[in-house]
């Protein structure tokens, strides 16, 4: 029997996930095969979707004991072994994952034509970008009003809202909302805090001040405390507008004339939420988010412990699929640079976030 690895979560498992083997049976999927814990999962439960911003990952879903279970294949060789030996309860769902990551494709290949004309006609321009890039960029973006830097962030949000299933009742997105306001007490923005229900360890900021939390961090995390670290991070990222300039930096300056003017075309916006998926901070970028990130958790009055601690666990995870670790590396010598400034700072008054982390976990969507 055909088979394949793919990163599975349920109960039991760690919040991550676990690597495991599957077989393609005929009555259904065989989980751990060979294994004390074996068990088939039947065809007919299963719900194929597409993950990821970029819809490339596939997602086998379905309920045991009333418990939510899942398979995440996001290797293309174990997509390629299940779609060639596909099951027939599986066919049709399968082929509208085919046409799902086909049309994700075909969109994200058109703007990055567009991108390319439109970036090498001021041929100067570009020149001075690749020169020196920084402080153009840096000049473009004050051009942009926070006003209008959040009404481009609400239209992004809505463009990726539909990808994003959120929690918007419980414990989790009060709690996460609580400690957001908190740590952004004087900021000009009005930031605004998501959940999502997904079991990537990853967070991520709009530009304007929305801010997504994923369900797998707030699962990962051991206290407050160390998810008020990323949300310290996350907030510098949009303080510095770290995330405005590097789609200003990607989509060039037909960008910041829509951004100044507030005039966003219905296929710009699209553009603009695609380079949401695809960012990446630079390391000093992300040292900046580190460490001005400590002192919101100074003026918070939060132990600082807490943002050394996760991201130093996440470091030490670099083997496994963590979402964050993709788009925020985090090196040996950030870490370091991280232990030096709280060392450095010295020690604050700290008091205790006044929460049970083990409730706020539990009162997540159960996977």
């Amino acid at each position: 029997m055909a088979s394949f690895s793919a990163l599975c979560f349920g109960p039991g498992l760690q919040p991550h996930g676990e690597k495991i083997s599957v077989q393609i049976g005929e009555q259904g999927l065989c989980l751990w095969p060979g294994e004390p814990r074996e068990q088939i999962i039947p065809y007919q439960p299963i719900q194929v979707s597409a993950g990821g911003f970029d819809h490339e990952q596939m997602i086998l879903a379905w309920s045991k004991d009333a418990q939510a279970w899942s398979l995440t294949l996001t290797d293309k060789h174990a997509q390629d072994i299940l779609l060639a030996h596909t099951p027939p309860a599986l066919a049709p769902q399968l082929v509208q994952w085919r046409k799902k990551i086909h049309g994700a494709k075909k969109r994200m290949r058109a703007g990055w034509v567009a991108l390319a004309l439109f970036l090498l006609a001021p041929f100067l321009l570009l020149a001075v970008l690749l020169w020196n890039p920084d402080p153009v960029i840096g000049w473009a973006v004050n051009r942009i009003s926070i006003e209008n830097e959040q009404k481009l962030g609400d239209l992004i949000f809505e463009q990726i809202r539909p990808s994003l299933k959120l929690v918007t009742q419980g414990e989790a997105p009060r709690i996460i909302a609580e400690i957001g306001q908190k740590l952004a007490t004087g900021s000009p923005y009005a930031f605004k805090w998501h959940v999502a229900d997904d079991p990537a360890i990853n967070a991520f900021a709009i530009p304007g001040g929305h801010v997504v939390v994923f369900s797998g961090l707030i699962k990962a995390a051991d206290s407050p405390e160390e998810v008020a670290g990323v949300l310290a991070h996350e907030i510098e990222h949009v303080l510095q507008r770290h995330t405005l300039k590097a789609m200003v930096h990607n989509l060039g300056w037909r960008a910041v004339i829509a951004m100044v003017t507030g005039d966003w075309t219905g296929s710009l916006l699209g553009e603009f939420a695609t380079q949401m998926g695809i960012l990446k901070y630079g390391r000093d970028k992300e040292s900046e988010a580190d460490l001005k990130g400590l002192q919101l958790l100074k003026q918070a009055r939060i132990d600082p412990n807490g943002m050394e601690r996760f991201f130093d666990k996440l470091s030490r995870q670099g083997g496994t699929q963590i979402a964050l670790l993709s788009t925020h590396p985090a090196s040996k010598e950030r870490m370091e640079a991280l232990s030096a400034a709280i060392k450095e700072t010295g020690a604050w008054r700290s008091q205790p976030l006044p929460y049970d982390w083990g409730r706020v976990k539990a009162s997540l969507p159960a996977r």
